[in-house]
């Protein structure tokens, strides 16, 4: 029928509501960690790239951005483990030049699994070295769980407008 939304467009209504969410993740996780920026970057199925959906800073990725397969954030996705940066100007793992264009000194990477495979990341960056904590490490991972939670909720609504 003409009155109802294509396919196409209830899966852009979907997406969309899925960043709107991500987006209020990564405020929540900027805002409780005290960091200057936080990102969720997300497993693209077209591409298989892990882009940027998500964002909140000036010092977060861009929307869009591809994450390098040689930056800290893509050692957290091999390794499937969270990875936490206390000073960037000491820490081989870190692009040095990167991070002072942006004038990153923490970081923190949440790998955002589903079946133990990892589909995304959860960051959260600062300019002051030392600054996130054990309990932020932790409660950044339940954020990455609700994450995951998401996005098992987003797949399995779109299978059932199938």
């Amino acid at each position: 029928m003409a009155t109802q939304p294509s396919d196409t467009r209830k899966h852009q209504l979907q997406s969309a509501s899925l960043a709107d969410e991500l987006g209020v993740i990564t405020q929540r996780a900027q805002t409780f960690t005290g960091a200057s920026a936080a990102a969720v970057a997300m497993h693209d199925d077209a591409t298989g790239d892990i882009v940027c959906m998500a964002r909140n800073g000036a010092s977060a990725p861009e929307l869009g951005a591809v994450v390098s397969p040689t930056s800290f954030t893509a050692l957290c996705i091999q390794g499937g483990k969270e990875l936490r940066c206390d000073d960037a100007e000491t820490d081989p793992r870190v692009d040095i030049h990167a991070v002072r264009s942006m004038n990153i000194r923490s970081i923190v990477v949440i790998p955002v699994k589903d079946d133990k495979q990892v589909i995304g990341v959860l960051s959260v960056f600062a300019p002051v070295p030392h600054i996130f904590t054990i309990t932020h490490v932790a409660v950044l991972k339940t954020m990455a769980d609700q994450i995951a939670t998401l996005v098992r909720r987003r797949r399995r609504d779109t299978a059932e407008a199938i």
